[in-house]
């Protein structure tokens, strides 16, 4: 079994902007306990922030978004473009709708002032155990700086024609939306940004508009522009809508087993949104580097193993992209894991079948994925092996037969 090579960070450095010297003073004391885990910096405002990033070298920045010269937003689209690969967080008690979705593309995460402590270290400690996760630099930069994932031409104007129908339904909306793994991403990311303050995290499209409301999702799609369509070559476009046909069919199928094996109704909608989820890094990589995706097709028509070539190609796989990604935009860790670990659910200590190893047993029973090869491959080619020793020491491979006949309803 190919081991994860973690990349691991000795010093944590996390700038922290905020124009209230009070407030400055208050994040000091909360967080004093960490000084020896963390390096800090407390800095008044956006201007002196970005003195102080060409001094030294940070991981993360926290900022207010009400400053004076330079507010928050503004701040964070600065280091975007100068240090992309950092982790940028807003934390402001001002909390207006229009407010929350300028920082759709600035920033990684929003959180509510007054944060508790618990919260944001919980945050800023997961951004540390990403870095973990993917090695390469390059990778990480790229990832820190998407705004936003193309989806398919036709998906887009399709939801953008319905929303300007009066007779149009949350249902049919999230019909629309559920079936794009960009759109699904943007719309829960957005959704379980803390300006909501939900009791527990959105899984689905539905239950995310039901709490946004039919005027802040329109503001989204037509103003912000919280989803974009994709301009790339007619080839990229067709292996999109194949990569997004098969997210939706991993989705069902990670939903079925899971009913079948008695899991609560939270648990269950996890599995399904971790399953549509689980191919993000594909399509960001074919959005951004659709030439090196063309190689790993290329190596892996030639007889390599997919996730060898990737890691040869980015120095990563695409689950771990995608894993890094929705860690940055705050996902559950549940979902996280689950897609980072989608190749190989083993590398991850269990006692029982849960939402990691539902995925990854979706994932293989759906077939060859699109993304592993960029292209329609006869044979083997493109196909993720099932991890027959991780279904064994839970004791559930006997249940894979059961799995394969629930597949093949959704196939």
């Amino acid at each position: 079994m190919r081991k994860r090579d973690w990349h691991r960070v000795t010093t944590y450095n996390v700038l922290f902007v905020d124009d209230d010297e009070n407030m400055l003073a208050g994040l000091q004391r909360m967080l004093r306990p960490l000084r020896h885990e963390w390096h800090m910096r407390f800095v008044n405002g956006g201007p002196a922030a970005l003195q102080a990033l060409t001094e030294e070298k940070f991981h993360a920045i926290v900022s207010d978004m009400r400053m004076p010269d330079m507010d928050g937003v503004q701040l964070l689209a600065e280091v975007s473009r100068l240090y992309p690969e950092m982790v940028r967080l807003i934390l402001s008690g001002f909390s207006e709708a229009e407010s929350v979705m300028r920082t759709v593309g600035p920033a990684h995460q929003f959180l509510a002032k007054p944060c508790p402590p618990d919260i944001l270290i919980d945050v800023l400690r997961r951004s540390m155990a990403l870095r973990q996760m993917l090695r390469s630099d390059a990778m990480r930069g790229l990832l820190a700086s998407i705004k936003s994932l193309p989806t398919p031409p036709e998906t887009y104007f399709r939801l953008i024609k319905y929303l300007e129908d009066p007779n149009a339904s949350f249902a049919g909306t999230a019909q629309i939306i559920e079936r794009d793994v960009a759109m699904t991403a943007e719309l829960l990311k957005m959704t379980n940004s803390a300006y909501f303050a939900l009791p527990a995290r959105v899984t689905s499209p539905l239950q995310a508009i039901r709490v946004l409301g039919f005027e802040i999702l329109r503001s989204l799609v037509l103003q912000v522009g919280i989803f974009q369509s994709f301009h790339g070559q007619a080839k990229e476009k067709a292996l999109m809508e194949a990569v997004n046909r098969d997210s939706f069919r991993v989705a069902h199928i990670s939903r079925r087993i899971a009913k079948l094996e008695g899991f609560e109704l939270a648990r269950v909608e996890e599995c399904f949104c971790a399953g549509m989820l689980c191919s993000i890094g594909a399509l960001v990589l074919l959005d951004c580097l659709p030439g090196s995706f063309a190689k790993v097709k290329a190596r892996v028509l030639d007889g390599e193993d997919p996730i060898e070539a990737e890691m040869a190609e980015f120095g990563a796989t695409q689950f771990q992209m995608g894993a890094y990604l929705l860690g940055l935009w705050g996902f559950k860790n549940t979902i996280v894991e689950a897609v980072g670990f989608a190749d190989q659910p083993g590398s991850q200590p269990a006692s029982r079948l849960d939402v990691p190893a539902v995925v990854h047993v979706a994932r293989v029973l759906a077939g060859p994925f699109p993304g592993f090869v960029l292209g329609e491959a006869e044979g083997s080619a493109g196909r993720m092996p099932l991890d027959m020793g991780y279904l064994s020491q839970l004791g559930k491979q006997e249940r894979l037969g059961v799995w394969m006949i629930e597949a093949r309803q959704v196939m």
